[in-house]
């Protein structure tokens, strides 16, 4: 698109909304067209910033008019490809929430971060599935899964969706739940945004108005000993307290104080949702084990559950990669033990967090989630902040894997994957049957992918 014919576009679109229309030569366009990963450079056509479903409808008529392909990012955290020369649909204006305190439900618009939601509904000692981070956005997070500190409590974030509200690629606005559309609604659910753009959506609430959690730091040459004992430990949890173990090397970077650049350290998160006397009896196993260097573990108001991992709030240049594993073999512990305490490695994190519970029990035909049975979900990563820190992981972390591999079950989990992967990888998040349904739903309503920035899904013979 030409910038001549870019600037007319604008200027037809902007004619049909309420909303916000920008083009290359707008001031606010260099901020809008960001993601909050700032390894991924997107330079779209036109932003359209809407007010309601109504602008998301006009915009998604324009562009399947003018022959433009549709991103969709709210805080920008689930963007996947650069938007470059198409439309970019940024919805974080419609951020309205409504908590139905006796229903215990909260209707969120598509641009909604958790931290909305807990603003809303804490008060009333209810709780959403949200993930380790309030600045994380609903939508995205909801539909490629959602797993967070109450998942082994209460499933998934999308388990708990009662309807969603999405315009699809004929500019229609529907409502999908399990009575209508209900194909649509068990493809969103975990199938991700390839089907529309979400203007709404319901969910469920929970009565936890405290968690009793934390974390533990414990020095990195006890890494080995606290991945079996970690293990160990989670055999016999209940389903009230989801945890994570990650051994975390500091990078060397000028923020970081000069004694701890290059450090490796073992940290242990956890959430219990329940009494804080049996939390605090279950994390008594970690301090009868060894005393840690610091133990940050107490009774936490729901609405501070962001302070027990404090994922980093303002953009910022990042890469991982994610597996899943059915245990924790010695074997396994010894890879990732050697990887992550590698000096030469860029990796900064490599954390695995305990799955199972309430995310098992579900049935496999509700939604279009695969591999609920996982039990460990592990993560490798880190910042990059410079080209050379980020050629550096994207070159270490295949060779990483590839120790991995004899031990890894299978799957992926969507929001959890970066880079070449989200192309190469989107068909092992799905079984078979799973995949080749939601491929069905792809020709269904977006048959001419005008949603191609999200997961691929591409018909095999």
């Amino acid at each position: 698109m030409t910038l001549s014919h870019t600037i007319a576009s604008a200027d037809q679109l902007r004619n049909q909304i309420a909303g916000i229309v920008l083009t290359p030569n707008d001031p606010d366009y260099e901020q809008k067209r960001r993601a909050w990963d700032l390894t991924l450079e997107q330079h779209p056509a036109l932003i359209l910033i809407p007010q309601n479903a109504e602008d998301v409808a006009a915009g998604v008529r324009f562009a399947r008019d003018a022959g433009l392909g549709i991103a969709i990012q709210s805080t920008g955290h689930g963007t996947l490809y650069p938007a470059d020369d198409n439309l970019l649909i940024v919805t974080s204006q419609m951020n309205a929430v409504e908590v139905n305190v006796q229903a215990r439900t909260a209707r969120v618009e598509a641009g909604t971060v958790w931290k909305h939601v807990l603003d809303k509904s804490t008060p009333h000692g209810l709780a959403p599935l949200l993930g380790t981070s309030p600045h994380v956005g609903v939508v995205g997070y909801t539909l490629g899964r959602g797993i967070g500190w109450l998942s082994r409590k209460y499933g998934f974030a999308a388990d708990s969706v009662r309807w969603i509200d999405i315009v699809t690629a004929d500019g229609v606005l529907r409502r999908a739940s399990p009575t209508e559309n209900s194909d649509l609604f068990w493809g969103l659910r975990g199938g991700n945004g390839n089907f529309g753009v979400v203007t709404a959506l319901e969910f469920e609430l929970y009565p936890v108005p405290t968690v009793y959690g934390g974390e533990l730091v414990y020095p990195g040459e006890l890494a080995t000993d606290a991945l079996r004992f970690f293990r160990e430990w989670v055999k016999s949890v209940p389903d009230e307290l989801t945890a994570s173990i990650n051994v975390a090397k500091f990078p060397s970077f000028p923020q970081i104080p000069e004694a701890l650049r290059g450090k490796f350290q073992v940290l242990v998160r956890a959430a219990y949702a329940g009494d804080s006397s049996e939390g605090a009896a279950l994390i008594q196993k970690w301090l009868d084990w060894r005393t840690p260097t610091s133990n940050s573990f107490q009774e936490i108001p729901f609405a501070e559950i962001g302070s027990i991992q404090k994922d980093p709030v303002d953009p910022t240049a990042t890469f991982g990669s994610h597996e899943m594993f059915d245990q924790l073999s010695d074997e396994l512990i010894d890879v990732i033990v050697r990887h992550a305490t590698d000096p030469s490695s860029p990796v900064v994190f490599n954390e695995v967090r305990h799955a199972g519970g309430a995310i098992a029990r579900v049935s496999p035909d509700s939604s279009a989630i695969s591999y609920r049975d996982a039990e460990f979900y592990f993560q490798i990563g880190g910042p990059v902040p410079t080209p050379e820190l980020l050629a550096a992981i994207k070159a270490y972390v295949p060779h990483y894997k590839e120790a991995l591999r004899p031990y890894v079950r299978g799957g992926v989990y969507l929001n959890f994957m970066k880079g070449a992967e989200v192309r190469d990888r989107v068909k092992d998040a799905f079984s078979s049957e799973t995949y080749a349904r939601l491929v069905a739903l792809k020709t269904k309503y977006d048959p001419d992918n005008l949603f191609r920035y999200s997961y691929p899904l591409v018909k095999t013979e």
